[in-house]
């Protein structure tokens, strides 16, 4: 693909977020039903094993994921990819699988020596980690070549297709978390066959084409970034493991499993679809055009997202608990302010990573994996201190602080010429709509309304209403950026 033909960030955003809306939809079909078939305690238990899933494919993929986006040969031809196949794909996608089978021995070691009733969920959970890791790597290369509309397609139909397996199974067969997994398994696997045979179509796999040069210079970047998505992943998952140790019991993990769930469910249309978009575009720009060229294209981001983030964080605040009342029932009360609070830190971080974002460009992996490491060691202190003291509260207040602590050390440690933040103008403009509407809404009480359904509507009427109309009459940027990008759209151009 020509550089002139490749869309920009805004369209590869409009597909993720079309895509991530598509994903949410899922999700507001399983959730209600799951949190009703499902006790606060077997989401505990899924909640607990989901953490070991992602820790041991982030550890098996020794970062192959982030070499395979870095190390995509965008020049070179036919040779180049063939090399890339065998050296980024072929050669990571065994050491995987002999690190696969190693683990498989350990755990029937361990089980046999010391037998769990969760056993069979730990046996599923192995078998789903060769189907996950294959997903990511082929999802890697759709990233490489700016193909989001692949990506989209895969990460729709995956949800999709998970949610149908498990909620036939749950109410069908297992109403309990070795239900949930024997859908997630059928449905990785159904992905997996379809996705193998794009890849071979397209990327030679040959043992000959390897270069063990090249290859162990893809270990040495993605390593660095295989450690800093295990402090990633203890970072956002470690209070799990650590709640259920403290206060010996899975409930507590289902509370927060519940609220942090549909938070992540949530923000994904936010930051999912607009860290894909940004980074595979400005790892070509950087690439192609040079520093000057990512932080222009930052600059537009930054402009138009500070409107996005500010409008998302007035709905939290005013309706964020109605939301989760309105999926879960009066009886998940518990997880409502937790859904809150980590939709908000989420939503922070979506506009902060943007502002944050350079590293990676520079092939800077151990920093990021250093800055990783140092949050999720002082997310750990706080959870020792905050669990006991506040209980669920706790692990949720310990990830909000350790999170703020990351975003201002990645601002510090990014490099000068891709260093930026919102204009200055705009952020003034956004926080005093906010503040006028959230001051209609709390001084109102939302006109008296009760109901979770109405509240949620009306909130998002005074949103559009007397936030986004006024901030396109008071921002000529804004306005500006809306047009051009719908112009390219009608011409074709994106």
């Amino acid at each position: 693909m020509s550089s002139t033909a490749r869309p920009g960030i805004a369209t590869h955003y409009l597909r993720y977020t079309t895509g991530n809306v598509l994903i949410m939809l899922a999700g507001f079909v399983s959730f209600p039903i799951m949190t009703r078939l499902l006790s606060n305690t077997e989401y505990g238990i899924f909640g607990v094993f989901d953490t070991w899933l992602l820790i041991l494919g982030g550890l098996f993929k020794l970062g192959a994921q982030h070499s395979i986006v870095r190390f995509y040969p965008h020049r070179g031809g036919k040779g180049a990819l063939a090399r890339f196949g065998a050296n980024f794909l072929l050669l990571p996608a065994l050491c995987s699988m002999g690190l696969l089978l190693l683990a498989t021995i350990a755990f029937g070691i361990y089980s046999a020596v010391r037998p769990s009733p969760h056993d069979t969920i730990g046996w599923i959970v192995l078998a789903l980690l060769l189907p996950s890791m294959c997903i990511s790597y082929v999802t890697s290369v759709f990233m490489a070549e700016e193909r989001s509309e692949l990506s989209v397609r895969v990460s729709v139909g995956t949800r999709w297709l998970e949610m149908f397996a498990v909620i036939g199974i749950i109410y069908f067969l297992e109403r309990n978390a070795l239900g949930v997994y024997l859908g997630r398994l059928l449905a990785a696997v159904a992905i997996m066959l379809g996705l193998v045979v794009w890849l071979w179509r397209r990327v030679p796999l040959r043992w000959r084409d390897r270069d063990i040069e090249s290859w162990f210079a893809g270990v040495r970047y993605g390593v660095p970034m295989m450690a800093n998505e295990l402090s990633a992943v203890l970072l956002t998952f470690i209070d799990r493991l650590m709640l259920r140790q403290m206060l010996g019991a899975y409930a507590p993990v289902g509370v927060y499993t519940i609220g942090y769930g549909l938070a992540m469910n949530i923000s994904s249309m936010l930051n999912a679809a607009l860290g894909a978009a940004y980074t595979q575009v400005s790892v070509r720009q950087f690439e192609t055009e040079g520093p000057a060229a990512v932080l222009r294209t930052k600059r537009a981001v930054l402009h138009v997202l500070v409107y996005v983030i500010a409008a998302m964080l007035l709905g939290l605040i005013t309706v964020g608990s109605d939301a989760l009342l309105l999926m879960a029932g009066h009886d998940k009360a518990g997880s409502a302010p937790v859904f809150v609070l980590i939709s908000i830190n989420y939503t922070l971080g979506g506009l902060l990573g943007i502002c944050n974002a350079g590293l990676v460009l520079y092939k800077r992996s151990g920093v990021i994996f250093a800055m990783t490491f140092g949050a999720m060691l002082l997310n750990i202190a706080l959870n020792l201190v905050w669990i006991p003291r506040f209980g669920v509260m706790g692990a949720v207040y310990a990830t909000f602080a350790s999170s703020i602590g990351l975003s201002v050390a990645g601002y510090l440690l990014c490099p000068r010429d891709l260093r930026a933040l919102p204009d200055a103008r705009a952020t003034f403009i956004a926080c005093a709509l906010g503040l006028m509407v959230w001051l209609i809404a709390r001084l109102t009480g939302l006109f008296g309304l009760t109901s979770h359904l109405s509240r949620i509507v009306v909130m998002f009427g005074l949103v559009l209403v007397l936030f986004g109309l006024p901030a396109l009459a008071l921002d000529k940027r804004l306005r500006d950026a809306l047009l051009d990008y719908w112009r390219k759209r009608r011409a074709g151009g994106l």
